[in-house]
């Protein structure tokens, strides 16, 4: 069965966390584990580590990751955005070594007009800076809906991103339902899915496929717009879901919601998600 989850909050500590994705079930949880709207951040204090440690040994979760800051843009041609997305994404890097946590995903950037190829060489070249920044853990390029000049809303923007890198070993994908929708993409009927899933596999290996998020869309396919919706409420609809939890190659891998709304959402929408199994 793979593990499903949510997006949690960290406001009311670790351990509140650990105790609420318990009482909606998750064996999966997604966190920003700082504040993701500033640049800087204090460090995670001692008792902070120890409660995250204290919280999973304890909880019915088995993975966590975390998400890196919106405000990142590894692509950019802009020097300062760039150093700074850097030392934020290497901060994150360094929180899941002191948390344990494998798996950070961040969004790969915008090129803001200088083009695709540019804004890929720009990814690469950073997560190469990073990289030897932090010798520990692994970065998840998440795919893009394309809205704007972003880089990552086609399969290809990620298979080059992922050669140009040199530790390609500690790079993977996570697959976010609604965007790679909304960047024309679909899975809603059995063929088209598995069309899908083909297309990924020949142009990046779905061995480097790790994380889904599981979100409906507020928008048809292709439209380039990112706008989540709750699970069956949007143009993805239910089947889209059922046929990714009842594909045996992702019988192991984690999936978290970040549909919008509150713990009470992300309850009602992961019952849709257990029932299909």
């Amino acid at each position: 069965m793979p593990y499903l989850g949510a997006h949690f909050s960290i406001s009311d500590g670790f351990l509140k966390m650990f105790e609420t994705a318990d009482s909606i079930k998750c064996s999966a949880v997604q966190i920003f584990a700082k504040n993701q709207r500033r640049w800087e951040s204090k460090s995670l204090a001692k008792g902070e580590i120890d409660d995250f440690k204290k919280g999973f040994r304890s909880s019915n979760v088995k993975y966590v990751n975390i998400h890196a800051s919106y405000l990142l843009n590894l692509a950019t041609k802009d020097e300062e955005i760039f150093q700074k997305s850097i030392n934020n994404l290497s901060d994150d890097l360094k929180r899941a070594e002191e948390l344990k946590i494998e798996d950070v995903v961040f969004h790969p950037g915008n090129h803001l007009g200088e083009g695709e190829e540019f804004g890929i060489r720009r990814v690469a070249q950073a997560l190469d800076i990073i990289f030897e920044n932090v010798g520990y853990g692994n970065i998840l390029l998440e795919t893009t809906a394309g809205q704007g000049s972003s880089i990552g809303y086609r399969f290809e923007h990620l298979r080059d991103i992922i050669a140009k890198v040199k530790k390609q070993e500690r790079v993977f994908v996570c697959y976010d339902t609604c965007h790679t929708f909304e960047a024309g993409y679909d899975i809603r009927e059995k063929d088209s899915y598995e069309k899908t899933f083909e297309d990924f596999d020949r142009i990046i290996g779905l061995k480097k496929l790790k994380l889904f998020h599981l979100n409906d869309s507020k928008f048809d396919k292709g439209l380039k717009k990112d706008r989540h919706e709750f699970i069956g409420k949007g143009f993805l609809g239910l089947k889209s879901f059922e046929l990714i939890l009842k594909d045996r190659r992702f019988k192991k891998h984690p999936m978290v919601l970040e549909v919008p709304g509150n713990v009470k959402d992300y309850e009602r929408d992961l019952k849709i998600l257990y029932s299909m199994l």
